[in-house]
Formats: C-alpha cells, structure tokens, sequence
C-alpha cells in the first residue's frame, strides 16, 4: 500500500538533553527515520513530514508538534507515522495503548517504531503481544521513580540553597566553577538594582516598563535570547519588552537579597500539573550568594509597589480613626476633615471636639510611628551595649569547659581498661566504674546538646529580630501613611 503522507514524529525531553543524550538527539532520530525510509524502498514517491517536539515530557501528550501532527492525519486518514522508539512517542503506556489499539486502526494509520521492531501492519492493529506491552510499561514505569528520584534530588538541592534552573535569573550568571551557583552579572545587576531603587521612591511598575524601554534595554527574555538561550519566549515572534507585571515579579523576589528561595510550586502526580505552594512551605536558605540589593530596599520596594497595587485597585483604606470620647469611628465631613458623627445626634457632647483635618491626622500618625521606630532601635542599641558590658559565665565559655571535660574523661578510661586486664581490678569494680563514667559521659553529652539547642534557638531569633528592626527601620523613612503601615504598625488612632 502506498502512503501519501509519512510522517517521522521526533520528541527530546528536557531531561534527556541534561544527560547530552546523543542517541536521543533530535538530529540522530532525524538521521535514523530518514535511513530507515531509504532502506525499506516502500514510500518512494511519499511525502514525509517531520514533526520535533524540543524539550517536552514523554509522559504528556499535550505537545504542539504532537498535536498538530494528530491533526494532520485526521485530515489525511491513510497515513504512516515512524519513530524511534515508543519512548519517543511517549511513557504513558496506558494512552500509548490506546493509540495502538484503537486511535491508529479506526483511522487506517500504520504506525512503525524503528528500534522495537514494531510495525502495526504485521498485527492487525493489535498491540503486538506481551513485548510490546511490556516495554511501553517500562517505560512509564521508569518516567514515575525517575519523577519520584528527582522530586528527592531538588528537595536537597533547595535545602543546601542551590540554584536549579536552566539560565540565571534576571541579573545573575551562574559561576564558572559551580552551575547551581550565582554570582552578579555586572550589566544587569545595575538594572535590577535601578528598578528597585525607581521602585522605592514611588514610581509605578508601569511607568518604570516605559522608562526601560524607552532607553533601549533589554527585558529578560531579549537578554537570554541574545546570549543564546535557545527558547522560544514569544509564540508570536513579536520582540519582548519590559512590562509592568515583569516588574511586580522582579520586586517581590526575594532572591535578590541573596536569599534563595525554592519550590514555590509542585504536583501530586507524575503528569498532574503544577500548583502554587503556600509560603510557609517553600524552601528558604539565607546568605547562600551575594545580594543585589540590601534587605532595607527590598523591604521599602515592596512597600511601595503594595501602595501602588493599592491605589490603582480603587479600593477604600482602612479606617484607623476613632473618636476618644465614644469609640466610634471617624467619618468625612466633607471638606477634608474627619469627625464623630455624634455630635449630630446630641446637642451637647465632648465628641464635638474630635474633629481634624485628615492630611493633619495622617501627617501626625507618621511622625509618631517615625519617632516609636526611633525609641525602639535606641532600646535594642542600648541592650546590646549592655549585654556587651556584662561578661557572665556564658554559655559558650560552658561549652568550652564541656569539650575539654568530654575529652579527659575518654583519656581516662583507657588506664582503667588497662587495670582490669592486669588483674589489678576486679570485674565487679570494673563494671561499677564503667558504669559511673558512661552516666556521666551521657550527662555531659546531653548538656552539650541542649547548650548547642539553646545556642541556635537564639541565633534564630536575633537573626529574625533583626530583620524585623531592618522592615522597621524602612517605615521609619516613609513621608505618607500607607497601607502597610496601618496593617502591620497600627491597630487604632484615637482622636480627642
């Protein structure tokens, strides 16, 4: 029978490209296909599309070259589809079996894999027998424990604080001796630098896409693409820009305070599609490479860019005013000014004087929090001074003296070994002072523990406290009353 349309289908994995896989490669499946059709002689005259799929799971049929080539020969009916191997097709070998089984002989489509010896028209439409059953499920059986295993590899790679993607992120290169490493790209680390400082002082996300743009750099994507990232970012081929969400994702990075962040997202299954992980489940390891920007920044960009979302969301503010009289809230009068409305329901009432100018309120409730953020630092300032100036038997002398005990003891058990062999002690004295030693080794042991415990519960909460005192310190420059500031600093103003 002769085929009209022959079709070689090509897929390389994300994965397989990692392994330099050079049997798997797209150009030696080409290569295979192409000696194959020149060899057997039957599809002399046939026309033969090539279809490659470029980094795309095995265990997904939802591939564009795929897809479109599933098209194609519902168009054509009587078609010859060739691959390498049935991995190349795919690893699910459940939607594998329903393509050989039902799929391909209901359309009159003659399916061959080069490599597994397979050729649909020598069995009727059937799946081939148990051989070819049984390597279809090992290949989907090899896709699941290598999900499994690489789930594992990632988890450890996050916990030690490493970089694990294909390109650096936007103002990073990976180090030249390390790929799960980051290390500043000169270039660009001044631009992500710049939009966080732009960021700071108030200026849109929209506003600094434009400015961006209209100076000729160069968005994230562009940049890859100019230094050889073979992806194809755009669907449509139009050039990227700068935009405004590129810039919300880029300031609420927390990467760029030299944090690493990792597995924000995740599946259940091997195919299942991935979800977004509530933060309290991510992966967060401090210090691991060098900041772009400082955590005061970070802090006072995304405060910024919170009262951007804010106000272009249209939505009302908070209302932290109430009256010190009746406890009732603030309301407008009007002309800019807020007041109880009591004074509307009695005559005479002391709330009538629990009226303000709300641009006086709001300027007075900054000063307060400006000089509280103030009074705190100083109270911390003079606590450490002090800690200074005490000198105690602290815990780390403790541990000291611990190690140094720990280690004489074991240096005097080896004289008491040698007394009990000589015969000089007997064997019930012996037991008697083992026993001593290994309680009191075990009770010096456990001290040490609990002193080690104790030591990095507080170098946790120093380390938390001090960030805390850094957000504050970024409040403390604000000229405005924002949004954040009422959420985090303010539970009530009231007014007399």
């Amino acid at each position: 029978m002769r085929y009209e349309h022959v079709f070689g289908y090509l897929r390389l994995s994300q994965d397989d490209e990692e392994k330099r896989d050079e049997s798997n490669s797209i150009m030696n499946q080409r290569l295979l296909i192409r000696q194959f059709i020149e060899k057997s002689g039957e599809f002399c005259g046939s026309e033969v599309h090539f279809m490659a799929d470029d980094g795309y799971s095995g265990t997904n049929y939802n591939r564009p070259a795929f897809q479109n080539m599933i098209g194609m020969v519902k168009r054509y009916g009587s078609c010859c589809i060739i691959v390498k191997d049935f991995s190349r097709f795919g690893r699910n070998y459940v939607e594998l079996g329903d393509y050989l089984e039902q799929f391909f002989p209901f359309l009159g489509i003659r399916f061959i894999s080069v490599n597994d010896n397979y050729d649909s028209r020598q069995f009727d439409g059937t799946t081939g027998g148990l051989d070819v059953a049984f390597k279809n499920m090992i290949y989907d059986f090899y896709s699941r424990e290598f999900s499994k295993k690489q789930r594992i590899a990632w988890k450890r790679m996050a916990e030690k604080g490493e970089y694990n993607a294909h390109c650096a992120m936007y103002g990073y290169k990976k180090a030249d001796d390390n790929i799960h490493q980051l290390v500043i790209h000169e270039e660009t680390g001044k631009i992500v630098h710049e939009i966080f400082e732009m960021m700071a002082s108030g200026i849109t996300p929209l506003k600094i896409a434009r400015l961006l743009n209209q100076r000729g750099v160069p968005a994230p994507s562009e940049f890859q693409k100019m230094r050889g990232y073979q992806k194809e970012w755009s669907r449509y081929g139009a050039k990227c820009c700068w935009t405004d969400d590129r810039i919300r994702c880029m300031v609420k990075d927390e990467r760029y305070t030299g944090t690493m962040v990792s597995l924000k997202t995740g599946s259940v299954m091997v195919r299942g599609k991935r979800q977004k992980k509530p933060a309290s489940e991510w992966i967060r390891v401090e210090n691991t490479h060098e900041p772009i920007v400082s955590y005061e920044l970070y802090v006072k960009a995304n405060s910024m860019l919170k009262q951007c979302e804010f106000k272009q969301s249209g939505k009302k503010g908070r209302n932290i005013y109430y009256c010190g009289y009746c406890g009732r809230k603030l309301q407008g009068d009007g002309s800019g000014g807020i007041t109880c409305w009591q004074r509307y329901y009695l005559q005479e009432c002391d709330c009538r004087k629990a009226r303000i100018k709300k641009e006086n309120a709001d300027n007075a409730v900054v000063e307060a929090v400006r000089q509280q953020i103030k009074l705190l630092v100083r109270e911390e300032e003079l606590s450490k001074e002090a800690k200074n100036r005490t000198v105690p038997y602290s815990e780390q002398e403790e541990m000291k003296t611990l190690v140094k005990t720990i280690a004489a003891m074991k240096k005097t058990w080896m004289p008491l070994y040698e007394q009990y062999t000589d015969g000089k002690l007997s064997r019930e004295d012996f037991l008697l002072e083992k026993k001593k030693y290994d309680e009191e080794i075990d009770r010096l042991e456990l001290r040490m523990r609990e002193l080690q415990d104790s030591q990095a519960v507080q170098s946790e909460s120093s380390q938390q406290k001090t960030k805390r005192i850094s957000q504050l310190l970024c409040f403390a420059d604000q000229i405005e009353l924002t949004e954040e500031i009422k959420e985090k600093l303010i539970d009530k103003v009231k007014v007399f």
